[in-house]
């Protein structure tokens, strides 16, 4: 799946977004290539569209491809997509390379919590079918809603949500991976959308949640990333990413 670059033109999944105030409501999700962070590039294609808190329509342009890689310490799966409900995807195709497994903890770093209920929820013997989990990646899921439906289904165990200074420093005590929360579940995916780091959220220190981020990133099976083209500039989501992956 991913394998190749497609374009959504439906009324669903991230192209629902006020498809009938559009004029062509189309919007291209890239393809996933191997690489490694300098292989993080901006595309030329629309990846999401919808009105903004002027009344304006913006255009995002995403990522020219979705980059597979490592961590450099660690050396586990990173995933770096541009909108944040493709990697739902991953954390089941990581469930089948047995990657990580069922009830695990998820650590959701960002702007926004994502856990608005989707029309639908994904059944166990759907999950096992990555061609039907891609389908209900790109149809029922989107940018708001992708959460819930792999917590109903079993993947996720428990959410550590962070999207405010409070909730660092309520958790600041387990970004180790012999932290309580960790020790208590089989595997961890620790979520990351970049826009963690726009500029409505300056009023967090930077280095604050960087060095945050990158302590859970090291204790994590597989690490996933968003550059969420509608809510971050994309030049600045890159540069955040590679000091997220700096040592």
């Amino acid at each position: 799946m991913y394998k190749s670059e497609f374009q959504i033109t439906d009324n669903i999944s991230n192209n629902s977004f006020s498809f009938s105030k559009r004029k062509t409501p189309t919007i291209t999700v890239p393809k996933i290539i191997d690489g490694e962070i300098d292989d993080v590039k901006i595309g030329d294609k629309i990846v999401f569209e919808d009105f903004d808190e002027h009344g304006d329509l913006k255009s995002c342009v995403g990522l020219k491809n979705f980059i597979r890689t490592t961590h450099p310490i660690t050396k586990k799966p990173i995933i770096i997509v541009d909108n944040h409900n493709h990697v739902f995807y991953f954390w089941y195709e990581a469930r089948k390379n047995k990657q990580v497994k069922d009830g695990g903890l998820l650590v959701h770093i960002d702007q926004h919590k994502d856990v608005r209920k989707p029309d639908s929820y994904l059944l166990k013997p759907e999950s096992e079918d990555l061609k039907k989990v891609f389908e209900f990646t790109n149809t029922i899921l989107n940018v708001g809603n992708y959460i819930p439906s792999a917590m109903d289904e079993g993947l996720i165990g428990d959410l550590i949500s962070i999207t405010s200074e409070t909730e660092i420093a309520n958790h600041k005590s387990q970004t180790l991976p012999t932290g309580r929360q960790v020790k208590n579940h089989k595997s961890l995916i620790v979520n990351i959308d970049l826009d963690f780091w726009a500029p409505e959220m300056d009023y967090i220190n930077n280095k604050l949640k960087t060095e945050f981020t990158k302590k859970w990133m090291e204790a994590a099976d597989i690490i996933t990333i968003a550059t969420s083209p509608f809510f971050i500039d994309q030049n600045l989501a890159i540069k955040v990413l590679k000091e997220l992956l700096l040592y």
